[in-house]
């Protein structure tokens, strides 16, 4: 497995990364794509109060127990630092890693995708800043965060079928501030502009990630109104789903549903928090995973 970082591209009207792109397109196959998308939150490996079974160096062979058990398709992630991601690569066999370039230490900016290479193949790769300068590296402007904000999205070829879709992982601004709320909702609104003009009003597409925020919140929830405009919530829209919560606190908080699952063109049969604690510590983050399952028709 190998680490792609995407190269800054300036002023791209779809986003200031370029990955590798996949093979000559191949006539599309009969038949439905079945695929699973997930939400993690890794939590930064630079966070020197996590000792114990919190440290890092612990929670990276749970965190590979997980996805060998769980076996998402594309995994977007959050906080993930340089070494995080060196050490997922050596642990996550048949899973390739793109990253936002000139990010992974504590300036921030730290979501990636990674995915099952025997599954999908990558199309094209781009990221930008959540800021009011997308294109190059820059802290958002709108509320005092001085860490960077990013979203890396990927369009997708499902190899079996044929079948195309967009994944945007982002990790949006924090606080419970009126600014703090003005910085999440331009945050989303630049998700979806660029979502709109990489992808279209036609095709699947899933924005995933940490919103930090939680709808059920009067102060915060009406953050994620332009994803609700425009995507449904997997949590609340699949056949088959739970309301546990997605921020555990390391058991320290009564938590909260802040991580989210975002969808467009595509049914969703199941959402599931991956709450357990069978992987050998009994928090794998102060995050637990979400990830859904759809069908593309």
């Amino acid at each position: 497995m190998k680490a792609t970082s995407i190269i800054l591209a300036g002023s791209l009207l779809l986003g200031a990364i370029s990955c590798s792109h996949g093979k000559d397109n191949p006539e599309t196959q009969a038949g439905a794509a079945q695929i699973s998308v997930m939400s993690f939150n890794v939590r930064s490996a630079t966070i020197t109060s996590d000792t114990g079974d919190r440290n890092w160096d612990k929670r990276k062979y749970a965190v590979q127990s997980m996805v060998k058990e769980i076996k998402p398709d594309v995994i977007g992630m959050q906080e993930c630092t340089s070494k995080q991601r060196t050490d997922l690569i050596g642990l996550l066999d048949g899973y390739e890693l793109f990253e936002v370039p000139g990010t992974g230490g504590s300036k921030g900016g730290n979501t990636v995708i990674m995915y099952n290479t025997a599954v999908l193949e990558v199309l094209q790769c781009k990221s930008f800043f959540l800021s009011a300068t997308p294109d190059k590296a820059s802290v958002n402007g709108w509320n005092e965060e001085t860490q960077y904000r990013t979203t890396i999205w990927a369009q997708f070829r499902h190899r079996e079928s044929g079948r195309e879709f967009f994944v945007a992982d982002t990790h949006m601004p924090l606080g419970s501030e009126e600014r703090d709320n003005t910085a999440r909702i331009n945050s989303a609104k630049l998700n979806i502009s660029r979502m709109k003009a990489a992808a279209g009003e036609q095709a699947v597409i899933f924005i995933i990630g940490d919103m930090n925020c939680a709808r059920e919140n009067n102060v915060t929830g009406k953050s994620l109104d332009p994803y609700y405009e425009w995507l449904s919530n997997a949590r609340e829209k699949a056949l088959k789903t739970d309301s546990s919560i997605s921020y555990n606190g390391y058991g320290d908080s009564s938590g909260s549903r802040i991580d989210y699952v975002f969808y467009r063109n595509t049914i969703v049969s199941e959402f599931r928090t991956v709450n357990g604690s069978g992987y050998g510590v009994k928090y794998i983050s102060d995050h637990y995973p979400i990830i859904c399952y759809a069908t593309i028709l």
